[in-house]
């Protein structure tokens, strides 16, 4: 099934400015989207990015462990951003940047510590599509919890503004 992400150049804009700044003591910052499911033909999906929630500073949780940790807060408020969604189709998508070129991959600590969220997130929005998008430099691509599914790598993310930016799966994930 194909699924494809869409969203503004001024919301790719707004994100990458947030993930970019530095934190007192995380290595790297994190944030969610809302995204509405549609439908494409052929059976595929559509997920629009319409709105970006920046992780207050006070959320973090100093662990040198890993990149960066958020507390119990900002989970909450992604969920209550999906419980109080414009539409039952709204989901949320944790969002951070990797600081390097090429497609984003998901680290070991990526594939152990996001998926753990996705059940609260099912929880208050059934009929959404929830997940992870991992940007880098130049790149983006997104892992999708579908109702009731298993997460599934999107085939694209495109950015719709001056310049449009099309991102596409390349590595077999």
């Amino acid at each position: 099934m194909s699924i494809q992400f869409k969203l503004t150049g001024a919301l790719y804009r707004e994100i990458m400015r947030d993930l970019e700044r530095p934190h007192r003591f995380a290595a790297e910052r994190v944030g969610f989207v809302s995204g509405r499911m549609g439908s494409l033909s052929a059976g595929g999906k559509l997920v629009l990015v319409t709105r970006y929630h920046c992780i207050p500073d006070d959320c973090y949780i100093d662990d040198p462990d890993v990149g960066a940790r958020v507390n119990s807060e900002a989970i909450t408020r992604a969920m209550h951003a999906v419980y109080h969604g414009r539409s039952l189709r709204e989901g949320i998508f944790h969002v951070h940047l990797h600081q390097h070129h090429g497609e984003p991959v998901p680290s070991k600590t990526d594939w152990r510590e996001i998926p753990k969220i996705m059940p609260g997130f099912q929880a208050v929005g059934r009929q959404a599509a929830h997940g992870m998008i991992l940007l880098s430099a130049d790149h983006a691509v997104a892992w999708v919890w579908l109702p009731g599914g298993e997460p599934t790598i999107s085939d694209s993310i495109s950015v719709i503004g001056i310049p449009i930016r099309v991102f596409e799966r390349k590595a077999l994930q």
